[in-house]
């Protein structure tokens, strides 16, 4: 492990960012809010597919205990400017980005496909 990942880490750790779930959550919402936008009510759905995670992404619409996903699946399913755009608007390190996510996007791609209102 380098320095700049030793204290990405230790920073991490010490900020509680593993845990720090409010901001992301809601940078999760405007991503996809974005590609709803861009690419058309199931646009999430069909990049997932294109990344081969199609099936895995109809479960999490479907079971709220389908989750997690792997955080190789995360850096193939999201783009590493998205990733990094969810770092800038978190303050938080790209690992912690791609930890929670890893746990958080199964949970909102399903509280999204139950909601009321839509997103």
């Amino acid at each position: 492990m380098s320095i700049t990942n030793s204290a990405t880490s230790l920073g991490d750790f010490l900020t509680g960012a593993k845990y720090d779930h409010s901001g992301l959550v809601s940078a999760i919402h405007e991503y996809l809010d974005n590609i709803r936008r861009e690419s058309g009510l199931n646009g999430f759905a069909e990049r997932a597919a294109a990344a081969g995670y199609g099936d895995i992404v109809a479960r999490w619409k479907a079971d709220d205990k389908a989750g997690p996903m792997t955080e190789d699946m995360v850096r193939r399913l999201i783009a590493q400017p998205d990733l990094d755009w969810f770092a800038e608007q978190t303050g938080l390190s790209g690992p912690a980005v791609v930890q929670i996510l890893a746990r958080q996007l199964p949970i909102v791609i399903y509280k999204r496909a139950h909601a009321v209102s839509p997103h």
